[in-house]
């Protein structure tokens, strides 16, 4: 048994006159659910989209800014790695020591190695107290495609650090600069 609110009070009902009287209240609604979900339904997925976009973006850089500042610690104690085999792109003349480095920092990256860019620099003299600065290029793109305008260029990432060993054995030198970009920021 309910109770139902009347002018004179509340008087006691049964259950089917309960449902039949909801019945007669809903019937004039029928069908705004489907209205309300087909109205908020695209914005909802437009939303996810949007967050799973930008946080995929914030994770790249966040892996490109840890994976330089590994290799920038590494190569400032003259300790790059083993591995020369890695994708180089257009970074002829590069010493062995140099190329251990570049491969070093795209394997620590975590991220395509042939599609993102290194460049190696000493702005000053390669001998302890000087400066090694190691600069990133990673392609930026939407991985749903809803956001191309807003998520197209380069991601990029810079590390300078203080020289602690001799590094004459390595050389300053830049991969070729991804199509819609250039190294004028590295510097």
């Amino acid at each position: 048994m309910y109770r139902e609110r009347t002018q004179e009070g509340f008087r006691r009902v049964s259950i089917t006159t309960f449902n039949r009287a909801r019945l007669v209240r809903l019937k004039g609604e029928s069908g705004a659910s489907a209205v309300e979900m087909a109205l908020i339904l695209p914005v909802l997925l437009l939303f996810l989209a949007g967050i799973m976009d930008f946080g995929l973006v914030f994770n790249n850089l966040m892996s490109m800014r840890q994976g330089i500042g590994s290799s920038v610690r590494q190569g400032i104690v003259a300790q790059p790695g083993s591995s020369s085999d890695c994708s180089i792109t257009g970074a002829a003349g590069a010493t062995a020591q140099t190329q251990k480095l570049i491969c070093l920092t795209k394997t620590s990256m975590g991220l395509d190695p042939a599609d993102s860019r290194t460049k190696i620099s000493f702005p000053t003299t390669k001998v302890k107290g000087g400066s090694l600065i190691l600069c990133a290029q990673y392609p930026l793109d939407s991985t749903t495609s809803l956001f191309d305008p807003l998520l197209h260029g380069i991601l990029k990432a810079k590390v300078e650090m203080r020289i602690e060993q001799d590094l004459s054995a390595f050389g300053s030198t830049s991969e070729t600069a991804l199509s819609e970009g250039d190294w004028t920021w590295c510097s």
